[in-house]
């Protein structure tokens, strides 16, 4: 199982072009363990299941069921599509359900395990590169619970949503972008999240 669990990781890993520093801080580990998780050196924790499954949409039985055996180079079954709407309407993402079809942009078919209010977006800019490059399309999931470290959409100080990394710092919070050439902010007091990003569904 170790083995299976291991390649299972890999394969969604680099999937997603993840790196293994960039999954073990999402998991919480050393980024030596996720190189020992892949190669089968070491066994995942059972406590970490759940997350990992998290991180790559899946619930943690089907996590198990691809390291028994799915064939995963086979690529992901579609779950459905989630429509893509405007940073303006993602500010406002508790209106999305209540969304006409003339509002929607369009919808996008996605591997993610879509819930009732998922949406999609277009990654405008390169605030967030290299991992999300301008013109990509994410996928979003307003009922997940915020967590350190996150990939989020908040709206702040009366704007529009923003794409950024959510970072704790003992009390202090903040909003990072991943390319160093943009400041980090503090979280505003107003601040809104509209949902965690939990995929990279499709590049330019």
């Amino acid at each position: 199982m170790k083995i299976d669990i291991g390649q299972t990781i890999r394969n969604l890993r680099l999937a997603r072009k993840m790196t293994q520093p960039e999954l073990a801080d999402l998991i919480g580990v050393d980024k030596g363990n996720i190189s020992r998780y892949e190669t089968g050196k070491q066994g995942i924790e059972f406590s970490k299941l759940p997350i990992l499954a998290e991180i790559f949409g899946l619930k943690p039985s089907e996590l198990l069921a691809l390291a028994e055996g799915s064939n995963i180079e086979d690529g992901p079954e579609l779950k459905g599509s989630v429509p893509l709407v405007s940073w303006v309407q993602a500010g406002d993402w508790q209106l999305i359900p209540d969304l006409n079809v003339s509002d929607i942009i369009e919808r996008i078919k996605t591997t993610y395990r879509a819930r009732r209010y998922t949406y999609a977006l277009r990654i405008r800019g390169d605030s967030m590169l290299d991992k999300f490059p301008d013109g990509g399309i994410i996928i979003v999931e307003p009922e997940e619970p915020i967590f350190n470290k996150a990939f989020v959409i908040v709206r702040q100080n009366g704007n529009e949503a923003t794409f950024k990394q959510y970072i704790e710092d003992g009390s202090e919070k903040f909003l990072k972008p991943l390319n160093p050439r943009y400041p980090i902010m503090p979280l505003a007091h107003d601040a809104v999240f509209c949902g965690v990003v939990k995929r990279l569904e499709m590049d330019v």
